[in-house]
């Protein structure tokens, strides 16, 4: 079976923001940072994404470089991942672009013991949330999700982190100074350095330019 292997990848100011102080949609990378998001993308088996994060971008990023589309379905993939939607509201409207873009989308939700829950317009399949995303993890992987891009938000993040699920961070530096509360980790995660207190925890794999004064960086868990 593949190894499993979870990959955050997001853009943030200097300040570490990936919004600004007033919410809502906001575009931080330019090109270089569009293409390293994009190879990612398409390394991955699905994109996993928080339904408030949805709501701000109603989109979810989608491979566009023929070059990277090509790479994939001479793999016999399909040639956008699926898209994972982690959100137990299902008040998505069906004029959103997400619904129109090319790719599955999979809705992941608690189970309702009470009432069941129906597939909402849309979605191809509906995922049961377990206890804990470790679990909720390995059952995508049972349905052949083994690579996952996890690309927000905050709340979605920190859960992650609060588990230890994140194996790599791709974090690329744009020269914004943002300020306000939308840090990519949540502000009231008080816990995180006592879960996460082994010496060096992240080992830098990779720094490099991508123009537009923006900086890749990535860190794989130090395991």
């Amino acid at each position: 079976m593949k190894k499993k292997w979870v990959k955050l990848v997001l853009a943030s100011s200097i300040d570490g923001r990936i919004a600004y102080p007033g919410g809502g949609e906001t575009q931080l990378g330019q090109s270089g940072d569009r293409f390293v998001l994009e190879e990612s993308i398409a390394w991955a088996d699905g994109i996993l994404m928080g339904g408030q994060t949805l709501r701000a971008h109603q989109s979810i990023c989608v491979i566009k470089n023929k070059n990277l589309l090509k790479q994939r379905t001479s793999e016999g993939k399909n040639e956008q991942p699926v898209a994972l939607i982690a959100s137990n509201q299902i008040d998505f409207p069906a004029n959103w672009l997400f619904f129109k873009q090319p790719l599955q989308r999979w809705l992941i939700q608690k189970q309702d013991t009470k009432n069941k829950i129906m597939l909402p317009n849309g979605f191809d399949k509906r995922i049961n949330l377990k206890f804990t995303w470790r679990d909720s993890l390995d059952d995508l992987y049972q349905k052949g999700i083994t690579k996952i891009v996890l690309l927000g938000g905050a709340n979605l993040i920190s859960a992650f982190l609060l588990e230890d699920l994140i194996d790599e961070l791709q974090i690329t530096i744009t020269p914004h100074l943002l300020g306000g509360d939308y840090c990519w980790v949540s502000s009231e995660l008080r816990n995180l350095n006592t879960i996460m207190n082994k010496k060096n925890n992240w080992i830098l794999k990779e720094s490099k330019k991508l123009g537009n004064n923006e900086l890749l960086i990535r860190y794989f868990r130090n395991n």
